[in-house]
């Protein structure tokens, strides 16, 4: 017999963020996350190949609240939200296509070629390790953007801004190395500079 299928609990969450690194997420109220390494929004496939697309999209769902969500024990994944927006994810052969955290540390995985894996919350979850809001040092990468209720650019030397950085640039910022570090910018490798607030 078949274990009924673990609920996704986003119905009627707000998305508060959108993050890019290696894969692009979705984070709802309350901190349960979906992150995609391929999806479809409206009629846009978004893989490796278009995620600053898929960003910009993606930032559209901002404030929009989880009308329903579903999958299917085939990997499928269909998230509706209050505007008519569907996302939507299939299984992936070679990769991971989706994975679900919920806020309390549960996971709901689609494993390569489909199969479901579902996790249990650890009953005592560690602590995350934050990233530190400071300046990062010269020469530390930008790993991940996330625009929406908390606006940031966080670097691989754990250090992070609160910053927003223009959906159009987001490809000129991901994955670029600091040049250079200032109380009022961090200019990259790219040359894009990112205003530091104050």
């Amino acid at each position: 017999m078949t274990p009924a299928p673990m609920e996704l609990a986003l119905q009627s969450r707000r998305v508060t963020r959108v993050l890019l690194d290696f894969d692009l997420s979705i984070e709802f109220a309350g901190g349960a996350t979906v992150a995609f390494s391929e999806f479809v929004i409206g009629d846009v496939l978004v893989d490796e190949d278009n995620q600053f697309e898929g960003l910009r999209l993606a930032a559209a769902l901002v404030g929009r609240l989880c009308e329903s969500v579903a999958y299917a024990e085939s990997g499928e994944l269909t998230i509706v939200f209050d505007d008519g927006t569907v996302v939507e994810a299939a299984s992936r052969e070679e990769v991971e296509s989706w994975e679900y955290t919920g806020s309390d540390g549960s996971t709901v995985v689609c494993l390569p070629g489909g199969d479901i894996e579902v996790f249990s919350g650890p009953s005592d979850p560690p602590a995350p390790i934050p990233a530190v809001t400071a300046l990062p040092s010269v020469g530390a990468t930008v790993v991940r953007i996330a625009v929406g209720d908390k606006s940031t650019v966080e670097f691989s030397d754990r250090s992070s801004v609160p910053a927003a950085v223009s959906l159009d640039q987001a490809y000129l910022v991901l994955r670029e190395s600091v040049a250079e570090v200032s109380e009022q910018q961090i200019a990259l490798s790219s040359g894009v500079v990112i205003a530091v607030p104050q």
